[in-house]
């Protein structure tokens, strides 16, 4: 079973990077941990752990990995399992993804299966691999997300880059894109992947961190300018999304 279907367990460094390239099979792939950007097309995804994704082959992709590195399990869907996809009416040409805890659970299970490698995993992989493509074909965001995020929803997005570095709420988003709280935050995850909050946190933690590199700049002006309410908030969130303290973090890239 793991020959037929290449199932293996793909690992990437922190603050690493994929050129674009191309693959000659299909795959289907399942973020086990860390969190990378991926430009595929012209669309730019960012996938974190519970994001399952299609990529066709021949389809030219890169990616960009971040600070804490990435682990992905991939494997070549047979093509019974594609009819499947095709029958839920997924566009697999335009590389769908779906971000859920049901495939964070499942991309849990399916490591641990890998892991035990006895007379038994074969079957095991098999069945957690049918899982996925079912929830795969179930979910809804799976042929949401293959769309275009409408303009609406892109200007939010741009509103937010443009104000991450203060005080700003769903309201005044929402506001901004000329839509209702609730409608934005659930077009927003299921478009992007991610809620508004972790968004507009990972905004500010990524800007932490390039700032970090800046030696001349303490840890507390950085938590000012970049919207934290104080040093040990921006310690908090900091170590939440890099696994490691500012100070760590900063050290380790000194040394």
């Amino acid at each position: 079973m793991f020959a037929q279907t290449g199932l293996r367990i793909s690992r990437y460094q922190a603050h690493t990077e994929m050129t674009p390239h191309q693959h000659d099979e299909a795959s289907m792939n399942i973020v086990v941990a860390g969190e990378f950007l991926e430009r595929i097309g012209r669309d730019e995804r960012t996938y974190t752990r519970g994001t399952a994704s299609f990529c066709p082959a021949s389809t030219t992709h890169s990616q960009k990995f971040g600070a804490t590195g990435v682990r992905q399990i991939i494997f070549k869907p047979h093509d019974s399992w594609l009819d499947y996809l095709a029958d839920c009416k997924a566009r697999l040409d335009d590389a769908p993804h779906s971000y859920s805890t049901t495939f964070r659970d499942l991309g849990d299970r399916l490591l641990e299966e890998m892991r035990q490698d006895d007379g038994f995993s074969a079957v095991a992989c098999e069945g957690i691999m049918l899982e996925i493509v079912a929830a795969f074909g179930r979910s809804g965001t799976a042929a949401a997300a293959n769309t275009k995020p409408p303009a609406w929803l892109r200007a939010a997005r741009e509103f937010m880059h443009e104000n991450a570095f203060v005080s700003l709420t769903m309201a005044q988003i929402a506001r901004a894109a000329g839509r209702h709280e609730i409608h934005l935050a659930r077009e927003f995850r299921r478009f992007f992947g991610i809620p508004v909050g972790a968004y507009m946190r990972r905004l500010r933690t990524e800007q932490a961190e390039r700032l970090l590199l800046k030696p001349q700049i303490s840890i507390s002006e950085i938590a000012q300018s970049c919207g934290f309410a104080s040093h040990s908030h921006l310690c908090r969130e900091f170590k939440a999304h890099f696994g490691v303290t500012p100070s760590e973090y900063r050290a380790r890239n000194r040394r």
